[in-house]
């Protein structure tokens, strides 16, 4: 098989395109989402150094004020994507995102952080719309699921580089250093980007892919010619778009976990800020897996499937975090229970992944059409709304006594209600075969 796709490759000037095309979404996303991870990986050692004076509760207001401005990103970047075009807004966003994480190692304070934050995670959430744009250009609809799956895998190799590459460096210099290599790092990949990345096969004088959902190929997407104002009429009036945002919202809270990982396993076991860094990869490991294989099994499995396969996959989490809170009642030595914690954290990144970023992505891909960008934006916003109030929330529930315990008692009862929410968006998707808009259906 690979060697087909080297044949291909060699033979087929658009499939070779398509590939270099996402090879720099995925090194360019990657960058994006290894400025955000170097922060996070930061946060113990950043708690530790008496020059801040930070607290968990500090340190929840700073992760929420980066929420909000991904927030504030999500409801703006999609529109400047579509109008502006993905690889334009994707290198602004890579330049504004090193300038603000660089910031972390040039002053100090809550107010000066939580603003760094704001605006480093404003410019990272142009990622996601600005690739639904590319995408939508580049790649044929039975394609989506795949490219989706596989740029989903790119966070993932980033956040497990970040965290056992640049959290080994914290072993051996302070938290500024770290972060001036993630900005560096990231320098090389916007100048690939610049050189490399092409918008649209327009570019090169091929034909741009077809805009049209996978089960109505014979016909025109119903939003090719709808107004903004149209679009946003339609995506109000589904109840597939509802439901989405409902599960994404549950699934933001639970991937925002990693953000409080480290410190976690910092305080629950005793590590030091590298090793609780280096030991939190467990995540990433776990979400990098699924989500490579999980693009690709989308795509094969039918609608019904979707159902059981990310059902499952939904439960399995349940069951990960109920592992996570029952594991200090199970008196085992330090050692085993630190294990065992790693085991289960890699199962629940493992299981949410692959929910949270394919069936949204491919869905508004083929729901959106041109405006893909503008609803995935919204899904995004939605999700990120969530996360920014858990932020908040989870640092000052972590600061109390027993704190750990209730915040798992959370993510608990978030991860039940977000498994209802994906699997009925799953039914609604599997029942609307047609796959038409309904609001332009009638």
């Amino acid at each position: 098989m690979f060697a087909k796709v080297v044949d291909r490759f060699r033979s087929d000037r658009r499939f070779q395109w398509e590939m270099i095309v996402l090879a720099c979404m995925y090194l360019g996303y990657a960058a994006l989402y290894m400025c955000r991870a170097t922060v996070v990986i930061s946060g113990p050692a950043m708690l530790d150094d008496p020059g801040l004076g930070l607290t968990k509760t500090a340190w929840g207001a700073i992760l929420g004020w980066g929420t909000a401005g991904t927030l504030v990103g999500k409801l703006t970047n999609g529109v400047l994507a579509d109008k502006f075009g993905g690889r334009r807004i994707f290198l602004c966003a890579l330049i504004l995102c090193m300038v603000a994480t660089g910031m972390f190692g040039t002053g100090s304070g809550v107010l000066f952080f939580s603003l760094a934050y704001f605006i480093a995670l404003f410019a990272k959430s142009a990622g996601w719309p600005s690739m639904a744009n590319l995408i939508g250009l580049w790649y044929p609809p039975h394609w989506r699921g795949r490219i989706w799956g596989i740029l989903s895998s790119s966070s993932r190799c980033s956040s497990l580089f970040t965290t056992l590459a640049l959290g080994s460096l914290l072993l051996v210099v302070s938290w500024q250093w770290v972060i001036g290599t993630a900005v560096a790092i990231a320098g090389g990949v916007l100048l690939l980007l610049f050189l490399v990345l092409k918008q649209s096969p327009a570019d090169l004088g091929q034909e741009v892919a077809a805009s049209t959902n996978v089960d109505n190929l014979q016909e025109p997407h119903p939003l090719d010619d709808a107004s903004l104002a149209e679009a946003l009429l339609s995506f109000l009036k589904s109840p597939r778009v509802w439901l989405i945002c409902v599960s994404v919202m549950c699934l933001a809270i639970l991937m925002e976990f990693q953000s409080f990982i480290p410190i976690y396993l910092k305080e629950t076991f005793g590590l030091t800020a590298g090793i609780a860094a280096i030991t939190s990869s467990a995540f990433p490991i776990g979400s990098l897996i699924s989500v490579l294989l999980g693009g690709f099994l989308f795509d094969a499995l039918s609608k019904k499937m979707r159902i059981v396969a990310l059902g499952g996959l939904m439960v399995f989490a349940v069951a990960c975090v109920a592992a996570l809170i029952a594991i200090p009642n199970w008196g085992m030595t330090n050692t085993f229970a630190l294990w065992t914690t790693l085991l289960s954290i890699m199962g629940f990144g493992l299981a949410i992944a692959p929910c949270y970023y394919i069936p949204m992505s491919v869905f508004s891909v083929d729901f959106g059409g041109k405006r893909c960008g503008v609803l995935i934006g919204i899904i995004d916003a939605a999700g990120y709304l969530a996360s920014m109030a858990f932020d908040f929330l989870g640092g000052a529930v972590a600061d109390q006594a027993d704190g750990w315990r209730h915040f798992l008692n959370i993510l608990f009862y978030v991860a039940i209600v977000g498994s209802v929410a994906l699997s009925l968006f799953l039914v609604i998707e599997y029942r609307s075969q047609k796959g038409t808009l309904e609001p332009f259906q009638k």
